[in-house]
């Protein structure tokens, strides 16, 4: 008689490595083009963490209910009044398992954690993109809150861009 053992492979399961005292090294000291929850002139900038959600790609702002804590950066425009279609929406979403207390990731560490970005414009290639380049730090706070900092490259088909945060994000 022979036995096999069969393992699944599960995304769900990865551990998503710790920060133990996060040195937050994603981005240059100073740096300045960087989104922060000082929000520039004329943008309206949200750092919110959910508890029981999961990213959900498929929904207008990427979450749903879920067993993980997700986090969403959104900052957005009205754009030129005298210009139709300028609004600017930009959504970047990504999870952890509700016992982590800090993370860091770089690459393809990313797609663990379900990040994903999305322009939403009057443009081509406003769906969500998933995010495998870049790094991304967090820890958790003691009044519940987060810091956060990222440098990520987002995919698209003619320019890749790039997305730099520095951010405490709030319940």
């Amino acid at each position: 008689m022979a036995l096999i053992l069969i393992q699944a492979c599960n995304k769900d399961g990865a551990q998503i490595p710790n920060c133990y005292n996060c040195n937050f090294t994603c981005l240059e000291i100073n740096e300045t083009d960087a989104i922060t929850n000082n929000c520039i002139n004329n943008w309206e900038c949200l750092f919110k963490v959910t508890s029981m959600s999961k990213v959900d790609v498929s929904d207008n702002q990427g979450l749903s209910n879920g067993d993980k804590i997700v986090f969403q950066m959104i900052n957005s425009n009205q754009g030129e009044l005298v210009l139709a279609d300028a609004q600017i929406t930009n959504i970047l979403v990504f999870q952890i398992d509700e016992s982590q207390n800090s993370f860091s990731v770089n690459d393809n560490e990313l797609e663990e954690m379900q990040t994903h970005f999305r322009r939403k414009c009057f443009c081509v290639e406003s769906e969500f993109k998933a995010i495998t380049s870049g790094c991304m730090q967090g820890e958790k706070q003691s009044d519940g809150t987060w810091f956060v900092q990222g440098n990520l490259i987002v995919p698209y088909s003619n320019i890749n861009a790039e997305v730099k945060f520095d951010a405490q994000f709030v319940n």
